[in-house]
């Protein structure tokens, strides 16, 4: 038997296999340029390509930040104030840890702190021109280092993140059926609380793995990921299921529908109708989270969702109309129980409720400006 953790773990990955070529690519150009110090190129690469786009961004960043402030202290304190090299160069240092603390930097004061010994001591006849130099090959490299997380092999976190929302939009498609089902059956029969515990318990389970996996996607949308497109699209989603899962439990709490009189009949395939609607909606919205092209264009193609939208919006005002007439006519005829008629327009008001859910909280339907419009 193989060991699993060869399998888990392999030796090279393609984050590795990228950072080799990427860092072989920035060595070749910057040796070849007639610009000095090219050799910059691969210790930057080196430095910040990770494996995802947030983290490599945050890296760069750190990176820039501690270039610059090296750059500036020791000029000014070489050049500047021209003090003794032990005291200039412990004040320079000082300096630098200090700044790094202000700016909150965590990487990038240890590389503030290498320009300024390498300046000083290295480059002491040209400051400004290495400074300049090393500013320009950094710049580069990190460029050329974030390039690569985005079309060099990319992460796959977002896209599998999507079809984790549309695998978990296809279950509750299923649950949904079977209450659309009941609803036509003559005789229908209602699900054993065990079974319902037990699908209940399963699907939190898959919505808990569903919002780890958007944390770890959540990396890769680099910084204030709260003001991305995506992350408000996730946001919305994430309300809708939980919304829906409501709607859901709630249907499931109720008795099994009875199909008499007719007139309750006929109310119970409406009922059905608006749910049938419902579904196509979350089908074409699960469709459009498996579209490779989402995390491009960080919209939902909200023509097509919009047209469907309006049918369930229509279906279930017809619906809302219809049960006003059922519950003047139910109020003189006896044969229905007052017991029984909460529970059928309560049935009726979960499934409203279920159509209004699905137009306030999928994204762009409610709002005059999606919220997932390019920015």
């Amino acid at each position: 038997m193989s060991d699993p953790r060869k399998q888990t773990n392999p030796w090279i990955m393609r984050s590795d296999i990228r950072l080799a070529l990427v860092t072989g690519l920035g060595a070749g150009l910057g040796l070849m340029n007639q610009v000095p110090f090219g050799f910059y190129v691969p210790l930057s690469t080196a430095a910040v390509l990770s494996g995802s786009y947030g983290n490599s961004m945050k890296l760069s960043i750190q990176r820039i930040l501690g270039s610059v402030m090296g750059v500036v202290i020791v000029l000014l304190f070489s050049r500047g104030l021209q003090l003794p090299l032990p005291l200039g160069l412990g004040l320079a240092l000082a300096s630098v840890r200090l700044l790094g603390g202000a700016l909150g930097l965590q990487v990038g004061y240890k590389v503030a702190g290498n320009i300024v010994i390498m300046g000083w001591l290295v480059h002491n006849a040209e400051e400004t021109t290495w400074g300049m130099s090393r500013l320009f090959w950094t710049a580069f490299g990190v460029a050329l280092s974030l390039w690569a997380t985005r079309y060099i092999w990319p992460s796959g976190t977002i896209p599998s993140l999507h079809r984790q929302f549309a695998r978990f939009i296809d279950e509750l498609i299923q649950e949904f059926r079977l209450e659309q089902q009941q609803l036509k059956d003559v005789t229908p029969k209602r699900v054993p609380i065990t079974r319902r515990r037990a699908r209940r318990t399963e699907l939190l389970h898959k919505i808990n793995a569903l919002r780890q996996g958007r944390d770890q996607a959540q990396v890769e949308l680099g910084l204030n990921p709260e003001n991305h497109p995506l992350h408000q699209l996730w946001t919305e989603l994430d309300l809708l299921i939980s919304q829906l899962m409501s709607v859901l439990d709630g249907l499931r709490g109720l008795p099994a529908p009875v199909q008499s009189p007719p007139f309750i009949k006929v109310l119970h395939l409406q009922e059905a109708d608006v749910l049938n609607c419902q579904i196509e909606l979350m089908t074409a919205l699960a469709g459009n989270l498996r579209r490779p092209d989402l995390v491009g264009k960080q919209c939902l193609d909200l023509k097509s969702l919009s047209k469907l939208n309006r049918n369930l919006e229509a279906a279930a005002r017809q619906l809302t109309a219809n049960l006003e007439v059922h519950e003047d006519r139910a109020g003189r005829d006896a044969d229905i129980a007052p017991e029984r008629m909460r529970q059928i327009v309560l049935r009726t008001s979960l499934i409203e409720h279920g159509a209004s859910v699905l137009h306030d909280c999928l994204p762009g339907m409610a709002g005059s400006k999606p919220v997932t419009a390019t920015r």
